[in-house]
């Protein structure tokens, strides 16, 4: 019995130390002074400070990155801002809860910096292996819910009132629970940098079959994965950890029912949909089975090319469009 005790206490004092371990990694590779690779514009008071209208077309016309990409503003016939627009957004943007938008995002993101570090840790990681640098001008702001994340290849501008808590009070109306709930402070950074990627991810146009579109998924959430090494894989697809664990451990299943029904090379948009789409549950597989499950199975195959491919560079893996030679030098089986 005392030698019961002993094992049992040394594998506790084992997992600690290897758990202590891991986040000591994390916390240090995240809080480390890696090169600026990113310029940080904290623009959340900017709206509160603005006294006027004649303010906030000068901001506009002096911030067209943000103007022109995030809010839509064009120049009219007459070389000005386009006056409707400009109305609307002002009217937006000056209202009574914009106040109370402001204080809770002190309370859901109290330190801006620390988003910023993280997002220049991860294009840190991406540049370190690539020959095409990023260098991304990042913008964050309060939208007044007018735009999530848009990006350029040279900008990446946040509205960051989207991300607030679930249970706040000031959340977008449009959007159902099962994608409301990736809106919220852990997600923000992945749901960004896969936005920002996107761009830079390459897939064969010329293809419409449902694997063509698994890989590119894939390929980008393995990517993600890859320059924020300490954030649960479940949160880069976009899954809480009842659903992840609902796809884990189905996998083989999961991939059974796509070959039995001939689903890798399906061009009919309406079938290929209901895989790859939103959708609060692929109820064909399961009423319990998350959606965008085919992303998820795409991201595995992707997994599994790289471990057969380990010289692979993300850089590569971003620009390879071939999705066939992916897919069969994955050598992906779980059966």
């Amino acid at each position: 019995m005392k030698n019961f005790f002993l094992f049992v206490c040394f594998l506790v004092v084992v997992f600690f130390f290897i758990y202590f371990f891991k986040s000591k990694t994390c916390i240090a590779s995240e809080t480390s002074n890696v090169k600026k690779e990113i310029i940080g514009n904290d623009l959340t008071k900017t709206f509160l400070n603005l006294l006027s209208k004649k303010d906030f077309l000068l901001f506009l016309d002096s911030n067209k990155n943000i103007s022109r990409t995030f809010f839509e503003v064009v120049k009219s016939n007459t070389n000005n801002l386009h006056k409707q627009k400009t109305d609307e957004l002002y009217l937006l943007l000056s209202n009574q809860h914009y106040d109370s938008i402001y204080f809770s995002l002190q309370k859901d993101f109290p330190d801006i910096s620390k988003i910023f570090d993280k997002i220049n840790f991860a294009i840190h990681n991406f540049n370190k292996q690539s020959h095409i640098k990023k260098n991304p001008v990042v913008n964050i702001l309060i939208s007044g819910f007018y735009n999530d994340i848009v990006v350029t290849h040279d900008t990446i501008n946040i509205g960051i009132d989207y991300f607030l808590q679930l249970n706040n009070r000031y959340k977008p109306r449009d959007f159902p629970m099962y994608i409301l709930k990736r809106y919220t402070p852990q997600f923000l950074i992945p749901t960004t940098l896969i936005s920002y990627f996107s761009q830079f991810n390459l897939m064969d146009t010329n293809n419409e079959s449902l694997l063509n579109e698994m890989i590119a998924f894939g390929k980008l959430y393995y990517v993600v994965s890859q320059l924020m090494p300490c954030v649960d894989e479940n949160i880069i697809l976009g899954y809480d950890k009842e659903e992840w664990e609902i796809l884990e451990n189905t996998e083989t299943f999961i991939y059974s029912y796509f070959i039995q029904n001939e689903l890798f090379f399906e061009k009919n948009h309406l079938i290929k949909n209901k895989y790859i789409n939103e959708r609060p549950n692929v109820f064909e597989i399961s009423p319990n089975h998350p959606g965008r499950i085919a992303r998820w199975l795409g991201w595995k195959i992707v997994k599994s090319y790289i471990k057969s491919n380990p010289n692979t560079t993300l850089e590569e893996l971003l620009y390879n469009k071939d999705h066939l030679n992916i897919f069969y030098n994955s050598t992906y089986n779980p059966l």
